[in-house]
């Protein structure tokens, strides 16, 4: 058995949709199929979950929603129409749509993931009912019926350990199944949906507790690159990757997959295979637990912005017992995760994302770290960039810190820290924002050029 899971390109219109049928009935195994929203028919096009958002937040401000509304539907229907439906499942959409704008609600946070949850449903109905049409036996399984069940962290939800029980049950159901990514539900019943881009997610927790062969996820990539096609031109292709590696790369800006993803297939040692709905044949990118790893110990080089470093100093930091929990306890107390934390002897830097720290979090927090923790110093300091150069092989190669170092001298890029975990398999490096995309380049051509 396999899972398949589909993006948000490959339901964008009736012809992707097409592709995304011929794939899946062309192996008999493809028995789960996990779809996304409809994404961008073209590059200056809206994806539909946005659409949500925007009608969602103009219902909220008593705005004029409604034309946003029937702009979802009219995307739905343009899709059933030109698949040679009837207008039933338009209807159908439309209803649904309407019915939870409706509803009552207790709070925004489930208003708002009712709404962005109504995009993958409604393509997961559109998708079976397209299928049957064609005299492809093939059903729409409701997340709740499945027992797909995640606690109530709302529009950052995980999943509850009983859902792989509930879920494994699905292996018995004849037929096709459509399965909408990006949400589940409460203990208590209501919708709550991953981060964005969760759909993989949905499709990894269906692959572990069905325990299948493969979890293909299929996008609008022959494979992973090396490095993001929209910084090199051509670059290299990769054919294996491991667990590690890839979450690694996931992490830090590589959009191919979540980068939470891949915990559940992990826990079970199934193999992720990315492929291209519109290149089926290409092979694609394999992940797995290991690799054979080849002359190049570096196999991707990933980027992210909107990072902010919180640098302490204190005189004798490191004979003080428990500095570094009380500093990770201010934070926690804030709910904002900490991403990296390199040290020296008297002195700490904690990384965080810039969004996690708006003006009033960033106010108590400086001035509890500053009083609580009697510090010499607390500086705030803006504007980082995160660059992971990544890769199993590193761990016995000697010399890779000097070419990375070496690289970023010759072009004028100044680091600002320097990380590297005890396992070796990463090394992340701190740079300005501005200098963030030419310091992918300038590690790129290192290595592969």
């Amino acid at each position: 058995m396999k899972v398949c899971k589909f993006g948000g390109t490959s339901m964008a219109n009736s012809q992707q949709i097409k592709k995304v049928c011929s794939i899946v009935t062309s192996d008999k195994d493809r028995r789960i199929v996990v779809v996304s929203a409809p994404g961008k028919r073209f590059d200056a096009d809206i994806k539909v979950t946005d659409m949500l958002i925007d009608c969602a937040n103009k219902y909220l401000a008593n705005d004029d929603y409604e034309s946003v509304l029937y702009g979802i539907i009219a995307r739905y229907a343009e899709i059933a129409e030109d698949l040679g439906l009837n207008k039933q499942i338009v209807t159908d959409i439309e209803n649904n749509l309407k019915t939870r704008l409706s509803m009552s609600y207790t709070s925004t946070e489930k208003f708002m993931d009712c709404m962005k949850a109504a995009g993958e449903d409604n393509a997961a109905r559109l998708i079976a009912y397209y299928m049957n049409s064609q005299g492809i036996p093939a059903k729409y399984m409701n997340p709740k019926e499945a027992g797909l069940f995640l606690n109530d962290e709302y529009g950052n939800a995980r999943v509850l350990p009983q859902s792989f029980k509930n879920l494994s049950k699905l292996k018995d159901i004849e037929g096709i199944i459509i399965f909408p990514g990006f949400f589940g539900y409460s203990l208590s019943g209501e919708v709550v949906t991953f981060p964005r881009g969760g759909s993989d997610i949905t499709g990894s927790i269906l692959a572990a507790a069905l325990e299948v062969d493969v979890y293909e996820n299929f996008t609008d990539v022959d494979s992973v690159f090396v490095a993001s096609p929209k910084l090199i031109d051509k670059p290299k292709a990769i054919s294996a990757l491991t667990y590690r590696e890839m979450r690694e790369l996931s992490y830090a800006g590589f959009s191919v997959l979540h980068e939470e993803t891949l915990e559940p297939v992990f826990q079970r040692g199934i193999p992720v295979n990315i492929r291209n709905t519109n290149n089926p044949a290409s092979p694609g990118t394999m992940i797995t637990p290991t690799r054979k790893i080849n002359e190049c110990p570096v196999a991707g080089i990933a980027g992210d912005k909107g990072f902010c470093s919180i640098n302490i100093n204190k005189y004798m930091m490191n004979r003080e017992i428990g500095f570094g929990r009380k500093v990770l306890q201010i934070l926690e107390e804030d709910c904002i995760p900490f991403e990296h934390m390199p040290s020296g002897i008297d002195d700490i830097s904690i990384i965080v994302r810039q969004k996690y720290l708006n003006d009033e979090k960033k106010s108590r927090i400086m001035e509890r770290i500053a009083k609580e923790l009697r510090v010499d110093s607390v500086v705030l300091e803006y504007d980082l960039a995160l660059v992971m150069v990544v890769g199993e092989g590193m761990t016995s190669t000697v010399g890779i810190m000097s070419r990375i170092t070496k690289a970023l001298a010759n072009n004028n890029i100044n680091i600002r820290m320097i990380n590297q975990g005890s396992s070796e398999v990463s090394i992340m490096l701190g740079v300005s924002e501005e200098d963030a995309d030419k310091a992918i380049i300038s590690i790129y051509n290192e290595f592969f050029k």
